[in-house]
């Protein structure tokens, strides 16, 4: 009974109070909001990234190609051993300058083997005297000098008309190959006989 009366009297005061309590809530509330002074809500500025740096690619350094080896020097027409053999061959038959750039060309066109240096004789086995020896050093000289006694007995500048006394199955080609053996002879060394001048000095080829 007291607990029902309790509860009535709870309600009529709600409802006797409950407006004017509404009023001084929102009265309250409205004065606070009033007082309070108004929140600034700042903008956070935006963050502007700085601009990336350009890559920088360091100059590529070319690579060096490598040196080309050193050319070898060119090899003589003749060597030095043989044209110091030829000259004294030229000196012992007192053969001219010409005379002597022809005996070094004909040896150059004939390139035989010991025996047959200057191709003197035919062939090996033709029992010809120019062929006794077969060293390389007597034998060059007994071929040069038969070369040699032919270049001044025939030789008169005519080396066509030579050709045919030298080498008579093939006068014209020979003579022609000879003539430019000849050119290159002097232009390899400057139109001048290779080496001293030697004085005459007698060989025994017996």
């Amino acid at each position: 009974m007291f607990q029902l009366l309790y509860h009535f009297f709870g309600i009529i005061w709600d409802v006797k109070f409950f407006p004017h309590t509404v009023f001084a809530l929102f009265a309250a509330t409205a004065a606070l909001g009033a007082e309070a002074p108004a929140k600034s809500v700042a903008t956070p500025a935006k963050s502007v990234a700085a601009p990336a740096k350009p890559t920088v690619t360091p100059p590529t350094t070319p690579t060096a190609k490598p040196a080309k080896p050193a050319a070898k020097p060119k090899k003589p027409l003749i060597p030095a051993s043989e044209w110091k053999m030829i000259r004294q061959i030229a000196v012992n038959y007192d053969l001219s300058d010409e005379a002597t750039w022809l005996l070094a060309a004909i040896r150059r066109h004939e390139n035989g083997r010991p025996g047959l240096e200057f191709g003197v004789g035919g062939p090996m086995d033709s029992g010809h005297k120019a062929h006794r020896y077969r060293d390389g050093v007597k034998s060059f000289y007994v071929q040069g000098y038969w070369a040699a006694g032919t270049i001044r007995k025939h030789y008169t500048g005519d080396l066509a008309a030579f050709g045919k006394r030298y080498n008579p199955p093939h006068a014209a080609k020979w003579a022609t190959a000879v003539t430019s053996l000849i050119k290159r002879l002097k232009a390899e060394n400057n139109s001048k006989l290779p080496g001293e001048k030697p004085a005459k000095k007698f060989i025994s080829l017996p």
